[in-house]
């Protein structure tokens, strides 16, 4: 959402550039043409007020397209102003202080200590932390293809567990593990 944002902010801006070098430029003339476009939208929307067999389509078409241009602009709002993600997560086994290790340094760790184990091609982590202290995983495992899976899972459920919440200090919530075995060699 950080792109949209950025991209909305970007457009505006460069709106805002045009009308300002426009009205600088040519001052009358910009005038003139606004005061042309209010007067004839005052005058074109004043006979659909004023019809009674226009009347509820006009109505109805403001509301519609008002409602529309509000929600959009609430959306807008709502996501610059929302709270990101934590990207920190805090260690729990302190006195006297304070210990915050980013989500990234946990999945590295995670990653290499995960990558030594036998049979193990690659991981990749997903960590989603909540509360002040806790973190979720979810391993995506890539496996040589006639690995124990039971085996393995076990083997790596234990390793995570040893690496976040003994060497790091981080409460371990749910822990997912999805694995995939690599493909057998062409012979």
């Amino acid at each position: 959402m950080n792109v949209f944002n950025r991209l909305v902010v970007v457009l505006l801006i460069l709106l805002a550039i045009l009308v300002i070098i426009v009205v600088v430029v040519v001052p009358k003339r910009s005038f003139d043409t606004t005061a042309i476009f209010f007067t004839w939208l005052a005058k074109n929307s004043s006979y659909y007020m004023q019809s009674k067999a226009e009347w509820p389509l006009f109505a109805t078409a403001r509301v519609v397209i008002g409602g529309l241009l509000l929600l959009g602009c609430l959306l807008i709002l709502y996501f610059e102003f929302r709270r990101p993600r934590r990207k920190v997560i805090r260690a729990q086994k302190l006195t006297g202080g304070e210990s915050f290790i980013t989500v990234e340094s946990i999945a590295q760790r995670l990653a290499y200590n995960i990558d030594q184990l036998p049979d193990v091609v690659g991981v990749t982590p997903r960590i989603t932390g909540y509360g002040r202290q806790g973190l979720d995983l979810e391993l995506l495992l890539e496996t040589a293809p006639e690995v124990d899976v039971p085996m393995k899972t076990e083997e790596v459920l234990q390793v995570t567990k040893e690496v976040v919440t003994e060497r790091m200090g981080l409460k371990l919530g749910k822990t997912q593990v999805k694995i995939k075995h690599a493909p057998y060699p062409k012979a």
